[in-house]
């Protein structure tokens, strides 16, 4: 297994050992927030996972929005919250299980059996069980297309159906950055029906982050828009000022 840490769309590959996260510039990952202590947090990893522990910071560590005491095991996905700012952990296979995927990624369905269980187990509102079946396979489709490799578009619109049925029935704001990091990579809006949706789940879900659907924004705006594209826009900038006022 890979083991890394996604923070601000940058990747970065844990290794056996530990990884500090804090405001020092000796840390791992140094991060300029004033809410984040020296040494905040520490990511240990060996051959059974990845565990997380506060080193007696200030403002302690909230993995999906619960504060952590003691060590906790990380899964993947899991939104670590330090100071301001979200780093989430992902799993991936090894690296040639992974080309495997990268290769087919472009011409057929990624999704296979797993797909049809987890819509199995969407239908049953079972939200933590369509993660675990196809979670893999969407933060695949997401480094590809932010890679540039091109997923067909059958599965690129599949991909963000299953996005956006897991935020709902788990009420995650992972699944909901994911949704906009993954039409942010394609500068396309979403349709109006996503959009609907999203005003939805977004009322529901706690602690929901703005810094991906704010990017999201950046690339809407930097296009030339007209006035149904304007329409859409003006919607989703809706959706920041709902986060903004929970």
């Amino acid at each position: 297994m890979r083991y890394s840490l996604r923070y601000q769309e940058r990747d970065f590959d844990l290794e056996e050992g530990e990884f500090v996260v804090g405001r020092a510039v000796t840390c791992q990952l140094s991060l300029d927030d004033p809410l984040v202590s020296r040494a905040h947090a520490r990511f240990l990893t060996n051959v059974d996972g990845v565990t997380l522990d506060d080193l007696g910071s200030r403002n302690g560590v909230k993995v999906n929005g619960e504060k952590v005491n003691g060590v906790r095991r990380l899964e993947h996905g899991d939104q670590v919250l330090i100071g301001q700012q979200e780093i989430v952990l992902l799993i991936r296979r090894d690296i040639g299980a992974d080309t495997l995927v990268q290769v087919t990624t472009n011409d057929r369905d990624v999704f296979g059996l797993m797909g049809a269980l987890a819509d199995k187990a969407l239908g049953l509102g079972r939200g933590d069980e369509a993660e675990r079946l196809v979670g893999q396979q969407l933060d695949q489709l997401l480094a590809d297309v932010e890679s540039g490799r091109g997923p067909s578009p059958e599965n690129l619109e599949r991909g963000a159906r299953y996005a956006l049925r897991i935020a709902a029935a788990m009420l995650s704001s992972r699944w909901n950055d994911y949704l906009f990091r993954h039409h942010a990579a394609q500068k396309r809006h979403f349709p109006a029906p996503v959009v609907d949706e999203l005003y939805t789940v977004l009322r529901k879900v706690r602690n929901p982050s703005p810094v991906a659907l704010r990017n999201y924004l950046n690339v809407l705006r930097a296009q030339e828009l007209g006035p149904a594209d304007r329409f859409l826009v003006n919607r989703i900038e809706g959706l920041e000022r709902l986060i903004g006022a929970r």
